[in-house]
């Protein structure tokens, strides 16, 4: 859609958003200082009503936008700014990044993004697979099994146990160890340079060759999300702007995506999946029935193993959104480069 109707369907949710109530069209003419008749503004509402992009919550009022309404209006200003390119590093002083500071760092992003736009806040860090491995441990606990405990750049801690493909002696277990531990330094996981043969050069000796068996297996569960959020208080006064049980209910099924963290984490890259390293918007969803009545607004960091985001009410102030969250994308991407000595992918 183009042109005039495109147009006054733009204004007509820009002012919804700031005022929250219906929109008349002589509140059109007069805002926006048209040079059309009120007759005439009133027969393009009405054809973008009958469009689906516009509702009258009973007759002699103004009119509301429409799930499909916000959405026009959300991706006409993704693409307007030219927000879709994927977000350019924010510089960040080098420090390092110790265990336990990322849990802190991932909650503060999140706060920071809900009070930036008044909306719920999320933060999805990089799986596990994704970053390096700074420490990792490994002890016989049978005949053939293995425990192996690896420590993350981003301080995370995931624990194994292992089938032993070799029945490796313990300095055998020891160099094996030593073995993945320099190897583990300058690969990630998710990179699987080794998942299958031929043996590559270097991995022949009976200790490199249990490591490798070791390396495979570690890599062959599915990459896994956390996820932090904050801002309940804020969601739930923009929604009670509609009616307090209308919020409540909006809220629990929400509530009830959200307990189930690496669920929605997953969900959260599922509809980015055309919009990988772009800041992407989805308006009123209802392939997922609990964010029908919601907006999400999400940007990548770290090459897009990271995701930001709020999710608001369909009236959300979508420019503050994506503003929002394409800043504190790149401001967290810097800091984990900054502190885990890689640097940050440009877009």
């Amino acid at each position: 859609m183009q042109g005039r109707r495109a147009r006054l369907l733009i204004e007509v949710v820009d002012r919804y958003i700031r005022t929250r109530q219906p929109v008349s069209s002589r509140e059109i003419v007069t805002e926006y200082q048209h040079r059309f008749s009120p007759a005439t503004i009133r027969n393009e509402l009405l054809a973008l009503e009958g469009d689906g992009y516009l509702l009258k919550p009973y007759p002699s009022s103004g009119r509301v936008p429409t799930a499909y309404g916000f959405r026009f209006f959300a991706e006409w200003l993704l693409d307007l700014a030219e927000l879709g390119r994927a977000p350019s590093a924010v510089p960040a002083e080098r420090q390092e990044m110790g265990l336990g500071m990322l849990p802190d760092l991932f909650r503060n992003t999140a706060t920071l993004l809900s009070a930036m736009t008044q909306e719920l806040g999320f933060v999805v860090p990089p799986p596990r697979d994704h970053a390096r491995v700074s420490a990792l441990f490994m002890r016989r606990v049978g005949p053939e099994t293995l425990l192996a405990v690896t420590v993350s750049e981003f301080g995370t801690v995931d624990s194994r146990l292992l089938p032993l493909d070799l029945d490796l002696a313990p300095e055998e277990l020891t160099e094996a160890e030593g073995f993945l531990c320099r190897w583990l330094r300058e690969h990630s996981l998710a990179e699987r340079p080794l998942g299958g043969p031929p043996v590559p050069d270097g991995w022949h000796s009976r200790a490199a060759l249990g490591a490798l068996a070791i390396l495979r297996r570690l890599t062959e569960r599915e990459p896994q999300h956390g996820l932090y959020i904050e801002g309940w208080p804020q969601l739930l006064a923009e929604l009670a702007v509609k009616s307090p049980d209308w919020a409540l209910a909006r809220g629990q099924a929400l509530l009830r995506v959200l307990e189930e963290g690496p669920a929605f984490a997953s969900l959260v890259y599922d509809l980015r999946r055309d919009r990988e390293e772009a800041i992407s918007v989805h308006v009123g969803d209802a392939s997922v029935p609990e964010l029908e009545d919601l907006s999400l607004v999400s940007a990548p960091y770290m090459g897009g193993s990271g995701v930001v985001g709020v999710i608001g009410p369909l009236w959300m102030d979508y420019a503050r959104a994506f503003s929002a969250a394409r800043y504190v994308a790149g401001r967290l991407g810097a800091l984990l480069a900054a502190g885990t000595g890689r640097g940050e992918p440009h877009g």
